[in-house]
């Protein structure tokens, strides 16, 4: 596993900026040339390795000349790796590693259908309308033919007619050999770091200043920061892998009001929520405001408070500088809670190696939830706005890594009815009136399982569950895991001896079973709910008996005697409506 470090340069001077945009341009238009001749599908079977394409454009004549032949050669493997990205990030969107896991059950056809879509040449192959030959796979012609059919469609409708396109000229990759570190001594005495990348002009290279002393070594790129006019350098490391983690395997799930919960019930990153929501409450209110100047702009266009407002009052530096600094609070406090899961309590630094990491002290394996298809799924408008600003896929991320080097083996979960499932084993019950916000209470009407906790930790329990489960894998669809839960809690039920015929019959019973307990229904309906509903009907009824409209007095009235009957399973907390609905009776009956 590979470690990228952006290493920032000094401001560079006009003449070096100018030599630097000019290579870089260079590079760029060769590497524009080969993104757009590998859009033939004919060609991805280059795709699997760089140095195939890299022949074959030569081979070819596209490689441009009064320029460095190594240059090309890297703008060529950049362009292999480019489209590499573009087909994985469509496939990834597409979901078509859970798609085709749906469609296959057979394990010769998904180990076929999967092992088409880890080559290139097979993609490349059945996009050419051909049916790939899979040593490794042994199944009929028929069968390949069937599933070469099937993947052809998903990929035609996951790619589209997307592809990618080099537009602006801001970064080369350089190897070894056109680049080299010097260092030399200031005036001042101290040493200062260069690093002379290949310029345009033969036998002359572009001095580049590093504005610290760091390693640079393999391969480098070279990023253009327009707006200070200097360079940064990417450099990547191979990442060292402690050893093998012993400790007890633990569960994470992922929130928006702390970074994560694990399966003992450890709210990890209190501090992320406070910072998120800050950060969106202030990106709506700002986003507002803005809105109201940009409209008051149009309507007043040509007029010198429209020009004072779009001087002042509409421009993105500030906004853009202060999103930066909360992205980076974030980051800074999801780094540090990662840490703290993978290498244990007061690991947070990490790097300086001030807490002893023993292999027992980390958790052997780390079970995380699938997100990808969470776009779309939030109801509410706050929430949805939270969500497009968390950063789940970064943390996922940030775990796979750490997770890497803390020797811990990392799995992905489905995590469908994870916090409205009851943990205890004797019980599963699932639906969704165990949830009410961050409170898990699970209301299993056939006997009294009263199980109470965090909903958080409640997921973390069931996702530490999940991973021995066979029935239900990473690709499950939801309807089928609801499917499964409910089938194993009807099995529970008949060995208690409950009589249940079907799912119909448990419906009933559970149905009847919630008719039957009111005090049960009391404790469903929340108790805020039920006190604005009280107040409602006090102040509604003494309102209409002062404007003498009986008639809808009585009907408030009609309302209460319903609702009255029901107080003595009420609970205590709920003084306020109960005064209320008194006082409105006793007005009524005086």
């Amino acid at each position: 596993m590979k470690r990228t470090v952006r290493l920032a340069t000094l401001p560079l001077n006009k003449g070096k900026y100018d030599e630097l945009c000019s290579v870089i341009k260079r590079y760029t238009d060769a590497k524009r040339v080969f993104v757009a001749h590998l859009r033939q599908t004919s060609l991805w079977g280059l795709l699997d390795r760089s140095k195939s394409f890299r022949d074959y454009a030569k081979a070819r004549g596209l490689y441009p000349t009064s320029i460095n032949v190594h240059l090309i050669d890297q703008a060529a493997f950049d362009a292999v790796d480019t489209c590499i990205r573009h087909i994985e990030s469509c496939f990834a969107r597409a979901d078509i590693k859970a798609k085709t896991w749906r469609r296959f059950t057979d394990k010769n056809e998904r180990h076929y259908a999967y092992a088409c879509l880890a080559r290139y040449s097979a993609i490349g192959q059945i996009m050419g309308g051909g049916v790939p030959e899979i040593p490794t796979v042994a199944i009929p012609p028929d069968a390949r033919a069937k599933i070469a059919s099937y993947l052809h469609r998903v990929i035609r409708d996951a790619l589209g007619s997307s592809w990618p396109t080099v537009v602006k000229s801001r970064s080369m990759s350089l190897d070894s050999s056109l680049y080299s570190v010097v260092d030399n001594e200031t005036r001042t005495g101290k040493t200062r770091r260069y690093v002379k990348v290949i310029s345009s002009t033969r036998n002359k290279r572009i001095s580049l200043p590093l504005s610290g002393i760091s390693q640079v070594s393999g391969n480098i790129r070279v990023v253009l920061d327009e707006e200070h006019k200097r360079a940064f350098v990417h450099v990547s490391y191979d990442v060292a892998r402690q050893d093998r983690a012993t400790g007890p395997a633990v569960a994470l799930d992922w929130g928006i009001t702390e970074v994560c919960t694990d399966s003992s019930g450890v709210h990890h990153g209190n501090e992320y929520g406070r910072a998120l929501t800050s950060m969106t409450e202030r990106r709506n209110k700002t986003g507002k405001a803005r809105n109201r100047l940009h409209a008051l702009s149009k309507r007043d266009a040509g007029s010198r408070r429209t020009k004072h407002i779009a001087r002042n009052n509409l421009g993105t530096k500030k906004q853009q500088a202060r999103l930066r600094r909360t992205k980076a609070q974030l980051q800074t406090i999801s780094g540090a809670t990662i840490k703290e899961v993978v290498y244990g309590d007061g690991n947070r630094t990490r790097a300086k190696k001030r807490v002893p990491q023993l292999p027992s002290q980390r958790p052997r394996e780390i079970i995380i939830e699938d997100l990808s298809r969470l776009q779309g799924k939030a109801r509410s408008k706050n929430i949805s706005r939270l969500c497009s600003s968390w950063a789940r896929n970064e943390n996922q991320e940030r775990i796979t890594v750490h997770a890497y080097v803390g020797g811990s083996g990392i799995k992905t979960v489905n995590a469908a009815y994870s916090s409205q499932t009851c943990p205890d084993p004797g019980c599963g019950y699932v639906h969704h009136d165990n949830r009410h916000g961050d409170v898990f209470h699970c209301r299993n009407p056939y006997w009294d399982c009263n199980w109470q906790g965090d909903v958080d930790h409640v997921a973390a329990m069931n996702l530490l569950n999940r991973i021995k489960d066979r029935q239900i894998s990473r690709f499950t669809p939801y309807r089928e895991v609801k499917k499964i839960l409910e089938e194993r809690f009807l099995r529970r039920l008949e060995s208690r001896g409950i009589p249940t015929d079907d799912a119909a019959t448990a419906q009933r019973l559970r149905l009847q079973a919630y008719h039957d307990n009111p005090s049960w229904t009391w404790e469903v309906v929340n108790h805020r709910l039920a006190l604005v509903l009280s107040l409602w009907i006090g102040q509604n009824t003494q309102r209409r008996l002062e404007s003498e409209d009986k008639r809808g007095a009585y009907g408030c009235i009609c309302i209460s005697e319903r609702v009255v009957n029901m107080w003595s399973d009420v609970p205590p907390s709920l003084p306020v409506g109960r005064r209320a609905m008194g006082l409105a009776l006793n007005r009524w009956t005086g």
